[in-house]
């Protein structure tokens, strides 16, 4: 059942880059830190950003940094819908997709193209879908959408024009309630740790009943915010996304129009998040975009992490923590130094079209003290 391999962790990030741009606010001269992960949440900042802001974006993997450069150079070298096809948010042909990287291979560095090429399997489903995760999932799509009612009820949640019908429609149409038994099953310590994520991201995990919990998320995931400009919610259910509309917006032609000017400000680094702060001088990055590290990390060394970045950390700084299992810190002070808000968390999550994480947004003025 799970005999497909995988190439990286994540073929897409499960962080919702409009949350990162409200909790971040970015302005002129900002200087972001951000986790590279699967690239949507660095190529979004880039695209909605002052063109004064530089971002830089870290992962310890190389196969993470080598897909997010891919995406970026897929938005700049094809047209914008054919570079969504190319990287599988939508379907093609692998013959297609084989033709469209070599339009794309002239702009890879060596390391890239040996990667790539030792890896062709990209070509018939896209590189979004050879994660680890997106693997995992993938085996599941076909009997959630039959316990759902099937594809074409599926299909009638996305036709519906405001949240009161979404809600109303997966209350009262979809047999939702039959999907319990799955999230039990696909989120089962035993199967979850082999075959579904790194068992380093789930180092913090001690709740057996995971499953209930992203359960209970998923109706959030379909109702709270409008189906049909949630590219995430379409990717699950179908493995690719139905509408134009709601792709990313680095690939929408808007966003890719600032690709030429906005490239130069993004950087892709293979170095932990806890590296970039060690090697940057003092008061260069103000704006932090740390996904779910501390799910990754040992409650001292995110302790470590964070008091880092209040020594180091330029005025006005902002940031935001995602977490599954864990934000634990070892020095209890260090919550209420760096201004973590949890009223502004939950505000920001009910916004958030991927709710998977608890949000902690933070932000302090006078670093020195911190």
């Amino acid at each position: 059942m799970f005999s497909r391999p995988f190439i990286y962790d994540f073929g897409v990030s499960q962080d919702d880059p409009n949350t990162e741009l409200e909790a971040l606010d970015l302005s002129e001269n900002d200087r972001v830190l951000c986790i590279a992960s699967a690239g949507e949440v660095p190529l979004e900042l880039l695209v909605n950003s002052h063109s004064s802001v530089v971002i830089d974006a870290v992962d310890i993997a190389p196969s993470q940094i080598y897909l997010s450069q891919l995406k970026l150079k897929a938005a700049q070298h094809l047209p914008s819908l054919t570079a969504a096809k190319f990287l599988g948010y939508m379907s093609a042909e692998e013959a297609e997709r084989a033709a469209w990287f070599k339009q794309i291979d002239p702009e890879l560095t060596n390391s890239e193209r040996d990667f790539w090429k030792a890896h062709p399997e990209i070509l018939k489903l896209g590189p979004v879908h050879l994660g680890k995760y997106e693997t995992y999932i993938r085996r599941f799509s076909p009997l959630g959408r039959l316990l759902l009612g099937g594809r074409k009820k599926l299909l009638v949640l996305f036709e519906t024009t405001s949240i009161k019908d979404q809600k109303a429609y997966f209350d009262e149409v979809l047999r939702a309630g039959l999907l319990k038994n799955l999230f039990n099953l696909m989120f089962h310590p035993k199967l979850y740790k082999q075959k579904g994520i790194s068992e380093q991201g789930l180092i913090h995990w001690q709740d057996d009943k995971l499953g209930l919990k992203f359960y209970q998320q998923f109706r959030d995931f379909c109702t709270k915010t409008p189906v049909r400009h949630n590219w995430m919610l379409q990717f699950v259910f179908f493995n690719q996304v139905l509408f134009e509309e709601s792709l990313p917006s680095y690939l929408r032609p808007e966003g890719k129009t600032r690709l030429p000017e906005a490239a130069e400000r993004l950087r892709f680094k293979e170095e932990s998040v806890t590296e970039s702060v060690n090697r940057s001088e003092p008061g260069y990055y103000n704006k932090f975009a740390l996904s779910n590290v501390s799910d990754w990390l040992s409650k001292e060394d995110f302790t470590d992490l964070l008091i880092r970045i209040a020594g180091k950390s330029g005025s006005d700084a902002k940031g935001l923590i995602r977490y599954i299992h864990s934000a634990r810190v070892t020095d209890l002070n260090l919550p209420e130094r760096l201004g973590f808000d949890a009223a502004e968390g939950q505000m920001l999550l009910q916004k958030d079209r991927f709710p998977f994480y608890q949000l902690i947004p933070f932000h302090f003025n006078d670093h020195e003290k911190a």
